[in-house]
């Protein structure tokens, strides 16, 4: 048998049987082993992709609770800011108080003070104005001087005693 293009014989057959055999085997222990590791490589990055992306919404979800986390920390600092303005603010003025309470009293004290050194200084000063008039009366007697003289000396020291008095 002979054709243009083919020429048949034993050896042909032999080389053709022998190529379905190594195909054979070439697709039974290379290409399905070959096409079950792209398989099973495929459905790695598969599955490492959808581990990604799992993770990935998980990292968008804890980055929101971390913001709202975040966002309710602020709001609870300004809360205790305020509350310590105000702690400070009700201090200061209950410091006031105190203070302008102990001034109050200091201030009374002194007036009460004031006055008692008011009443020993009027004490004193009527003391020495009945030892001056005892002075006075006794050098008027001593001095023999008619009854107008008298009454002008008398009017004199009790004028410079009332300006001494009017000065203090």
């Amino acid at each position: 048998m002979s054709g243009i293009f083919l020429n048949f014989n034993g050896t042909s057959v032999l080389q053709l049987m022998s190529f379905f055999i190594l195909m054979y085997f070439l697709v039974k222990l290379l290409y399905k082993p070959f096409l079950s590791m792209l398989d099973q490589r495929r459905d790695e990055v598969k599955s490492e992709y959808d581990k990604a992306s799992k993770e990935r919404e998980e990292a968008e979800k804890l980055q929101i609770t971390t913001k709202e986390a975040l966002d309710e920390t602020r709001k609870n600092i300004l809360i205790y800011e305020e509350a310590a303005r105000k702690r400070v603010t009700e201090y200061e003025l209950k410091e006031k108080e105190r203070i302008n309470e102990e001034i109050r009293i200091m201030v009374e004290n002194a007036r009460s003070q004031i006055e008692e050194e008011k009443v020993r200084a009027q004490k004193v000063l009527e003391t020495q104005i009945v030892k001056l008039s005892i002075a006075i009366a006794s050098k008027i007697i001593q001095q023999e001087i008619d009854e107008k003289s008298k009454r002008e000396f008398l009017t004199k020291q009790l004028s410079k005693m009332s300006e001494k008095n009017e000065s203090k």
